[in-house]
């Protein structure tokens, strides 16, 4: 693979005037000068070297980019998360201070002044740089117009030193194309946000809120869509007004109200266990009416098996 490593004076690819602008809207911005800063690093891949390889379920989506002799930048977007970018280095080129998220223009665009899109604190010692949500995605955008993001920092060897991490547009476009295919059939949560749910019920109520309904869809959805879900808990539960004998008989109808609707929505009636406890179990005090309230509940907890 062919690699752009470039510095200030050997410039051949990008133009030394672009190159220059570039290093000093970062430097100004970094609040340097040229006398304590001398030297700029560029890594991005070349015209034939130039990769973003897809992968993806409705689970999760990600669109990755080699970036020869650094690492490799990653957009990933989970079911129910925003999008991430994750620039992964090989070892330690940027060092400890900030780094700052650029948009630069083409080549074939010169004069246009590259954008800031962010500035954040970075550890060093080779980690991750990551940026999430409307960064990430102007970061997409960016490239979807045919700019190319650019990641900077200090070196770790020579803090007097700029590293540049460019992310190139080349052979993006069909790519993406995949990519936001692959977005429109995420499922709307993940297994964490659904795991564990609450249903909240009134004083003696029964009945299923469209609130209720709507949390459950997402349950029964996820359900379907994972077959590692082995088993859900639902377990009813009531608080403490009332007989013991009568609160359990409420707790029991509540939880069956529940295992019926998600048995209609197409759940297997072998992964539920339905369970009912009265006033046993109280998830709070039930001394004050807040209390009270989040006691009238029937929680929805999903179990996955153990097999990877």
């Amino acid at each position: 693979m062919i690699t752009q490593l470039i510095t200030l004076e050997r410039d051949v690819s990008m133009g030394i005037a672009q190159q220059l602008l570039i290093r000093t809207t970062f430097l100004l911005t970094a609040g340097l000068s040229f006398n304590q800063a001398y030297a700029l690093t560029h890594y991005q891949s070349g015209i034939t070297d130039s990769e973003w390889l897809l992968s993806g379920d409705i689970f999760s989506c990600s669109l990755t980019h080699p970036v020869p002799h650094y690492g490799e930048g990653q957009f990933i977007k989970e079911a129910g998360e925003p999008m991430k970018f994750v620039l992964q280095p090989r070892n330690e080129k940027l060092g400890p201070g900030q780094v700052y998220i650029l948009s630069q223009a083409p080549d074939w665009s010169p004069g246009s002044k590259p954008e800031t899109l962010d500035i954040l604190p970075y550890p060093g010692y080779g980690l991750t740089v990551e940026v999430g949500g409307k960064v990430a995605e102007r970061m997409l955008t960016s490239l979807d117009r045919g700019r190319h993001p650019v990641v900077a920092g200090r070196a770790w060897e020579n803090s007097k030193e700029t590293v540049e991490v460019g992310l190139s547009n080349i052979n993006f476009a069909p790519a993406y194309n995949e990519f936001r295919r692959c977005l429109a059939t995420l499922l709307p949560v993940n297994y964490d946000q659904i795991a564990r749910t609450a249903a909240l019920f009134p004083v003696n109520g029964v009945n299923l809120t469209d609130r209720i309904k709507a949390r459950l869809d997402l349950v029964a959805l996820y359900v379907s869509s994972d077959p590692s879900v082995e088993y859900i808990y639902i377990d009813g539960h009531t608080d403490n007004i009332g007989s013991r004998r009568d609160n359990r008989e409420l707790s029991k109808i509540r939880a069956e109200k529940v295992t019926a609707y998600l048995l209609e929505k197409g759940v297997a009636a072998g992964k539920i266990i339905s369970r009912y406890h009265g006033e046993r179990y109280p998830s709070t005090s039930n001394n004050d009416v807040q209390g009270r309230e989040r006691n009238r509940r029937v929680t929805i907890r999903l179990e996955k098996n153990d097999i990877n």
